[in-house]
């Protein structure tokens, strides 16, 4: 296969830099990639040196993972501009599972191999046998797996391409990765296999195999079974392979192009899209048909997610059999939630409102005559929304019904009587959308108020005893008067021995989540101040034995895509890279307070608009402040930092107070005693 070659514009683009920066590196460093002979209409140079040449040198604005993804995505583009965009997705995601199978960089003609490992054509022997350019896929594929990580990592790189390469039509119902994470919370798989040891699921649209992939990924898959029904044959492959590329054993799962096989005609789970249809075709009673056969399949205690139109699922319904069919479905008590989803879960198609059903054959007795209803349309379905909606749903499936028992945060368990079955009204919880999210039963919220108002009042008075007994604030501040203090640059603290660099560390995004042991810093944690991910230490011991943890005092600092230093107190966290961090000498005048307050006021550290290349860390400039001036800023640090401590509390529980008070009038549930003239 030919080298594949970017123009300087393509490789302004891959670094993130104005095309004249490219010109400059040309002309200034002489290691830059010389251009291909030829008669070219522009210069073109080697994709590969020039990746090479941008990770040796860590010029432009890109970082090293943006570098190998946008170079695949370069590799990928010219390879669909060859040979069309569905032909290089089902090509180099077919290459992709034969290299995972087989355990080893694919030989030069992968054929024998394919006929060996898939002598019945199950998978990948014959697209393996009509692809274009066979003796270059092993390098496409090497090429992909070293910017993902692995062969699955590389493989979902490639289904999510597959708009840009010129085939939509495979991602056109594919839905939001936040949307897959919660059906995935919701479905509770781990929970499910310790209960029943064993679980069948089903989907009986799988487009590209989105759902089910996310279910069986990271799961005990010994135990687990997946019957599936795809559009074509072709799918039909593809699903396959993606669940092989989950290690999921081929006699496990059955994907087909007709219809669910018999043999795993019971299945516990249930997880589908009902397929789309335009509005001006859409008949609500159809999709309520659909959701009635799926209920069919459902035996004692089993479940089914389902994702449809709102328009049939929630919204007021004006067709009388359609509303009799919904009416039917709720008042059986199979229905245990109905979620309406924000807008644009569906990429493809932004204009597709959708809700979600969750149904259970013979729920908890406590759920008899009730129904979860969510409306999270006026909400972006961040991490935040769906760990929230997803808890909501599981206590309501685990609890059924309490006086006692947890309020969501996300909706409104409501009696089904008072929903007007019969006029086929909108399946909405009371309250506008906009305040519902954090709304708690209305019989709460007084007492709730109430005690934020309590430790609002013990805020202030701890305030007020912080200022008697430390008086009004008075740091000393005079002008400074002599020579200013020498600056020194922190390359010049290093070769000092005065602080010492802390390295950042590659993570797998998969490794990183909501709870663990270990804290992760990274940019996004720098810039914002406060880190809500975290690792747990045995995926910490198993897969990053090189990891070394932050001390309490370390900084951690970064410079994409802004300069920033973020103070960790408490030690023991993960730096994640391009983040990096500073360790001060215990004997070093400079305390981490005052470090980091003099570095965040560094005047070379800011990234000018046209920079081929952004600031580094070591090349900070500070103030070389005496031993005894850094102990009198420190201290005075300090007591900026308990004011606003005090300060900050007060100002949190007034927004919580704030939003009890405006949820409970919007919604109409809540008034005060006091009038304007009070």
């Amino acid at each position: 296969m030919e080298a594949e070659l970017m123009s300087q514009r393509e490789i302004a683009l891959l670094a993130r830099v104005k095309k004249p920066a490219v010109t400059t590196w040309r002309r200034r460093h002489p290691d830059f990639p010389a251009p291909v002979p030829g008669n070219h209409v522009q210069p073109l140079f080697p994709a590969d040196a020039v990746v090479a040449w941008l990770l040796r040198t860590g010029l432009g604005h890109a970082d090293p993972d943006t570098l190998r993804a946008e170079r695949s995505m370069h590799t990928l583009t010219a390879y669909a501009r060859r040979h069309g965009g569905r032909r290089t997705v089902v090509v180099l995601g077919t290459a992709l599972c034969l290299r995972h199978l087989s355990g080893e960089a694919l030989p030069a003609d992968p054929l024998p191999l394919a006929r060996r490992l898939d002598p019945e054509d199950e998978f990948l022997l014959h697209e393996l046998a009509d692809a274009p350019e066979p003796t270059g896929l092993a390098q496409l594929v090497e090429q992909l797996i070293e910017g993902a990580f692995d062969p699955w990592h590389s493989c979902q790189f490639l289904l999510s391409s597959a708009n840009r390469l010129g085939w939509p039509e495979l991602t056109a119902d594919a839905l939001t990765p936040e949307t897959v994470a919660l059906i995935r919370r919701v479905a509770d798989v781990p929970t499910r296999l310790r209960a029943h040891r064993t679980l069948n699921i089903a989907d009986g649209n799988a487009g590209a195999g989105d759902l089910l992939t996310a279910l069986v990924s990271d799961q005990d898959r010994d135990n687990l079974r997946v019957n599936a029904v795809v559009a074509d044959e072709e799918l039909a492959r593809l699903v396959r392979r993606q669940l092989l590329l989950a290690e999921l054993p081929e006699f496990q799962f059955d994907v087909r192009a007709d219809e669910l096989n018999e043999e795993f005609a019971e299945p516990d789970l249930i997880v589908t899209r009902l397929p789309y249809q335009p509005a001006e075709s859409r008949e609500a009673l159809a999709d309520l048909d659909r959701v009635e056969a799926i209920a069919d399949l459902l035996g004692p205690g089993r479940t089914a997610i389902i994702v449809g139109p709102a328009s049939s699922l929630v919204d007021q319904l004006r067709d009388g059999p359609a509303a009799l069919r919904r009416s039917a479905l709720l008042s059986s008590g199979i229905v245990e939630a109905v979620v309406q989803l924000p807008g644009g879960v569906y990429p493809a198609r932004p204009g597709h409102r959708a809700a979600l059903w969750l149904l259970t054959r013979d729920p908890l007795p406590t759920t008899k005559g009730r129904v979860l209803l969510a409306d999270l349309s006026g909400h972006a379905l961040d991490h935040t929304t769906v760990e929230s909606a997803a808890e909501d749903i599981l206590l309501w499936r685990a609890e059924g019904h309490r006086s006692d028992g947890h309020d969501p945060r996300t909706g409104r368990i409501v009696p089904l009587e008072s929903l007007d079955l019969r006029r086929a009204a909108a399946l909405r919880p009371p309250g506008p959308a906009s305040v519902t999210l954090r709304a708690r039963l209305a019989a709460d919220r007084p007492a709730l108020i109430g005690e934020v108002e309590g430790r609002l009042t013990d805020a202030e008075q701890e305030a007020v005893r912080y200022g008697k007994e430390n008086g009004f604030l008075n740091t000393g501040a005079v002008h400074r008067e002599g020579i200013s203090p020498k600056e020194l640059s922190c390359e010049a603290l290093r070769t000092a021995r005065r602080v010492r660099p802390l390295t950042g560390h590659r993570l797998n995004p998969e490794h990183v989540g909501p709870r663990g042991h270990h804290r992760v810093i990274g940019t996004t944690e720098v810039l914002a101040q406060s880190s809500k991910r975290w690792m747990d230490r045995l995926t910490l011991a198993a897969q990053y034995p090189q990891v070394a943890f932050t001390e309490p005092g370390d900084l951690v600092v970064t410079s994409v895509p802004r300069f920033g230093v973020l103070l960790d107190n408490e030690g023991f966290s993960v730096i994640e890279f391009p983040a990096s961090g500073l360790r001060i000498s215990s004997s070093d005048p400079f305390t981490p307070r005052v470090l980091a307050a003099l570095l965040g006021t560094a005047r070379n550290m800011a990234r000018s608009p046209g920079a081929v290349r952004g600031p580094r860390l070591m090349d900070a400039t500070i103030a070389d402040l005496a031993r005894e001036e850094a102990a009198r800023l420190d201290e005075a640090l300090r007591r900026l930092e308990e004011r606003e401590h005090l300060l900050q509390r007060q100002a949190d529980l007034l927004a919580t107070l704030r939003e009890l008070i405006v949820t409970g009038f919007a919604d109409g549930t809540l008034t005060t005693l006091y009038g304007t003239n009070s």
